[in-house]
Parts: C-alpha cells; sequence; structure tokens
C-alpha cells in the first residue's frame, strides 16, 4: 500500500514570474510618424569578397645564393601571406614594396552608376552671377555708386565664381579649389599676365610634345608631316608592298603603294605616360601565385585569375631579376606587362563612317578594373587609315 499523504508539510515554495520587459518605445520620423524597420535582403547578407591578407611583419633574413663567377642568383623566397576568411593566400617571391589591394574599396569593384553630382550643371553661356548683382537692401528708387557683389565680399570672389558656375560644366570643385590653392601661392605673380596669351602658350606646349615624339627614335624616319593632333600623336605615310599577281624575280618588282594617315604614338611614351597617372597606384609590380585551401587538411589548389599571377608573369619576374644591373643603379625591376587590342570601330549610327585603332592595356592592372569605361585605363596607340581605292583594286588586280 501507498503511504498516506501527508497533508501538515507546507507547500513548495512557488517562484514568481519574471515580469516581461517594457517594450522599447517605437522610432519616429520628422513627422512623427514609426519609421518602419528595414530587414536585409539575401544580396546584403552574403558574405562580400574580402582582399588578400597582408604579409607577416617578422620575416627570417637570408641571403640569396651566388653564382660560381660570384655574382647574386635571384631566388623565390615564397613568402605566403595569412589565410583570410575564404582561406585564399598569396605566395610573393619577396616582399612587395607596393600592394595596391590596400587601396581599392568595394566602390572600385561595383558597377553601379553613381548617383548624380547636385554641382552638375548644364552647358550655358553665362549664369545668374554674369551680370553684377544688386544689393537686396537697397531701396528701389536709390541707384548703387559703387557696384556691389552680394552674397560675396569682393570682385575677386565674385570672378573665381562666375567662372566656375558659367561656361562648361565639365568644371569641378576639385579643380576649382587647385586654382585658388595655386592663386594663393607665391608662385602666382599677377604681373606675369601681362602679356599672356593662351593661343600662344597652348601652340608652345604642342611643339614641346612633338619634339618629345620626335625624340622617341621612331619619328625621325618618318617622311610625313607632323599631325596637328597633338599629346605625342605623329601622321605618317607608310609604305607597303603588294604583290601583282605575276611572277616577281625579286623584291624590287613588287610594286610599293603608299598608304598616308596613319596616326601612332610611340609605345615608349604610352608606356612612361601611363606609370605617371593616378591609375598606376592600382599596378601589380610584384607578381604572386595564389593558392586556395579550404581546409587545414586539404592539399592547397592553384588559383588563376590575374595575369600577374600567372606562371609566364613569374617566369619574366625570374628573368629581369637575374639580368646584370646597370652601373649604379638600385632602383626596383618590375615587368610591365603590355595587352595589345585591334578591331574595327563603327563611328556612326547611320553611315559606314568607321577607325581601325590598336589599344593598349596593362596587365599589371586587375581585369576588374581595366574591363570599367571609366577608369580611363585603355590607351590608344595608333590608327590604321583605309586602304585606296587604287590599292584596292590592285589587290583584287
Amino acid at each position: 500500500m501507498l503511504p498516506e499523504p501527508n497533508f501538515d508539510l507546507p507547500p513548495d515554495p512557488i517562484e514568481p514570474m519574471p515580469s516581461p520587459p517594457p517594450p522599447a518605445e517605437p522610432e519616429l520620423s520628422a513627422a512623427g510618424r514609426t519609421v518602419r524597420k528595414k530587414q536585409l535582403t539575401w544580396k546584403l547578407l552574403q558574405r562580400l569578397p574580402e582582399a588578400a591578407a597582408t604579409i607577416p611583419e617578422h620575416l627570417p633574413n637570408s641571403s640569396p645564393p651566388a653564382e660560381p663567377d660570384g655574382t647574386p642568383r635571384y631566388v623565390w623566397k615564397a613568402i605566403h601571406t595569412l589565410k583570410n576568411s575564404f582561406g585564399m593566400y598569396r605566395e610573393y617571391p619577396s616582399v612587395p614594396t607596393h600592394n595596391p589591394d590596400d587601396l581599392l574599396t568595394l566602390d572600385n569593384l561595383s558597377d553601379i552608376t553613381p548617383p548624380h553630382v547636385a554641382t552638375d550643371t548644364p552647358i550655358t553661356a553665362n549664369s545668374r552671377l554674369s551680370v553684377v548683382l544688386e544689393d537686396p537692401n537697397a531701396t528701389s528708387g536709390s541707384t548703387p555708386s559703387t557696384p556691389t557683389y552680394f552674397p560675396f565680399a569682393n570682385s575677386t570672389i565674385f570672378g573665381l565664381m562666375n567662372w566656375m558656375w558659367s561656361g562648361s560644366a565639365m568644371k569641378s570643385i576639385g579643380e576649382m579649389v587647385k586654382l585658388v590653392t595655386f592663386l594663393k601661392s607665391n608662385e602666382f605673380k599677377k604681373e606675369d599676365l601681362v602679356d599672356f596669351d593662351i593661343r600662344k602658350e597652348t601652340a608652345k606646349f604642342d611643339a614641346s610634345l612633338e619634339d618629345s615624339s620626335k625624340s622617341s627614335g621612331l619619328g625621325n624616319s618618318s617622311k610625313g608631316k607632323p599631325s596637328t593632333i597633338k599629346d605625342g600623336w605623329r601622321e605618317v605615310e607608310v609604305d607597303i608592298q603588294v604583290p601583282p599577281g605575276r611572277p616577281c624575280v625579286s623584291d624590287t618588282d613588287i610594286p610599293i603603294f603608299s598608304v598616308p594617315g596613319l596616326h601612332f604614338r610611340s609605345p615608349m611614351a604610352v608606356l612612361k605616360a601611363a606609370f605617371e597617372e593616378a591609375a598606376s597606384r592600382c599596378y601589380h609590380y610584384t607578381p604572386f601565385k595564389q593558392f586556395w585551401k579550404p581546409t587545414p587538411e586539404s592539399e592547397p589548389i592553384r588559383v588563376y585569375d590575374e595575369i600577374y599571377s600567372s606562371d609566364a608573369m613569374v617566369e619574366a619576374h625570374e628573368a629581369i631579376q637575374n639580368l646584370l644591373a646597370e652601373p649604379g643603379c638600385v632602383l626596383e625591376r618590375v615587368v610591365a606587362a603590355l595587352m595589345f587590342w585591334s578591331d574595327s570601330t563603327h563611328l556612326a549610327s547611320f553611315g559606314n563612317a568607321s577607325l581601325w585603332p590598336i589599344y593598349l592595356f596593362f596587365g599589371n592592372q586587375s581585369k576588374w578594373l581595366h574591363g570599367k569605361p571609366r577608369t580611363g585605363s585603355c590607351h590608344h596607340l595608333a590608327y590604321i587609315p583605309k586602304a585606296s581605292p587604287s590599292l584596292r583594286s590592285s589587290i583584287l588586280l
């Protein structure tokens, strides 16, 4: 039999239920309405790309081995970076002096069109600042004795603002800041502008560009006149041999046709100009090998995604490092990966106007950057003219 319950014992104490926290006050907008909380979409919740990890600070120093004649031989030191959250890491031959990936942001890699800038104005000949403004505090019947430049303090500021907000819409506030900074410096002297002529100074600048293109070595062999298109461009006439369709005893029997109108720039001039631009800060000068290791137990898998992470770039980098150094030169040796492209370009929606340009891209820049038109990564090297009717008829014969 079960024991009878003892009702004299006190009941077990019951813990009180915790009171719920008071509801948070809803966030109100400026109009006094409740602000709706937006949930993140799957595009924002997904993991964004992550740059490669940095190189460890403390690295062992090892002297490279030497050849039998005593000259040092370049050795790939295989310096590994830390793995990022995706298991990606890089292998460098040495500590790179410049890592452009540290300067990249999502804005550089995004294809979204930038928003409209409020400072953009349509192209107009004049603006509302092109006339002397009247003082709003003056009475309607009074005539001011001196011109006022309200709301500006003086005529200098009025002139700068009138230049900024009239004429072309290509002016920016950043360029205006540069102009004002120069005007404030000691290098600006008002008396130097007494005989200033913008057309004469532009002609001098064009002449200097023409001389620089001649000094490159390519302009000396041309028999054409300098082109009116400047910035290092030249117009030459090219002689080509076209087989006449009959047996020829020697090369001298092959007719020569002259093709005028070839516009070109020196490749060395384009190379120097490209490395002096601000876009060169995104160039990779030290090649590397990229690997993916998803788990600590898995074997690394080589990743090929850019020219500067390819075997060809690595071999070229090792080849120039093993060359004999110039006497007294301590500069870093880097490889400039040149990518040439040529294709016919249609110039008009109606008609058959076209050009055949030759482009130049640099493989030192990421494909995600030089594939964007607004980055200005495409350098025009030459424009091939169309064949004359006489040349086309001779080829058909």
